[in-house]
This record gives C-alpha cells, structure tokens and sequence, in this order.
C-alpha cells in the first residue's frame, strides 16, 4: 500500500510532542542514548497501519516506532513485525532498514557502503549511471 507520507515528510521536520508521554516511553522502550528529536529527524518514514498513525517512522538500532497522529508526536512502541517493509532495503552489512530512494549510497546506520544496484517493490534502483 502506498503512503504517501512515506516519501513527502520533511525529515528535519519534528511534530510537536506529547509530553510527557512520548518522552517517557521514549526512556522507558530504548537505551535511549540519542535525544528523541534526533531520533525522529534520522529514522525511517514506515508504514505501519496497524499503529492508528498518520505517520510512523522507525529508529532501526532500537527498533522503536515513533507515532505520529493528528500531527502530534504521541507515542514509541516496540517495532514486533508490524511494519510494511514493502519499498524499504536491508543493507548487507549490518541488516537495518532503509529506503533507497533516501539513500545516499552508504546506510545511515552504519555508513557501510550500498549496493549500486537494488530492485524494492518490483523498481530496478541504479547509482552511478551502471547498467
């Protein structure tokens, strides 16, 4: 199914947040080493539709989704395979997930190089101009 907040949402963007909340359970689910602004601005847009949310993105190293609804930053839950990770790649070396359209060329978790070439949802991705 095709989100389209998937690909519009402004990834420096942070709705406002429900506090204290999304905060505590934001402390309460992860090791919560990264503030959770900074978790929000580098997790991957998902579509998640068994989490009622306009949007949800998902922070790989904790595999944590964070809930967006009616334009408030509500909540963290436990990502247990609720996902659609239709559009979205593993990269090979440290198997988080990541949306290729996004990608600059190397993972955002681990800064290991991606593949130049990658097929996701039935669409042949290629960098570099390789054929």
């Amino acid at each position: 199914m095709f989100d389209p907040n998937h690909y519009v949402h402004d990834q420096s963007y942070v709705p406002p947040i429900n506090r204290p909340h999304a905060i505590d359970q934001w402390n309460d689910r992860t090791p919560a080493e990264l503030p959770f602004v900074e978790a929000w601005k580098s997790a991957v847009p998902v579509h998640a539709p068994e989490c009622d949310a306009d949007s949800t993105r998902l922070y790989v190293p904790y595999d944590a989704l964070l809930v967006e609804r009616a334009g408030v930053l509500r909540t963290v839950l436990h990502n247990d395979g609720r996902i659609d990770r239709n559009g979205l790649s593993t990269c090979p070396s440290c198997e988080g997930l990541y949306d290729p359209l996004r990608s600059d060329g190397t993972c955002r978790w681990c800064d290991a190089p991606l593949p130049t070439r990658q097929t996701t949802s039935g669409v042949t991705l290629v960098r570099g101009g390789e054929r």
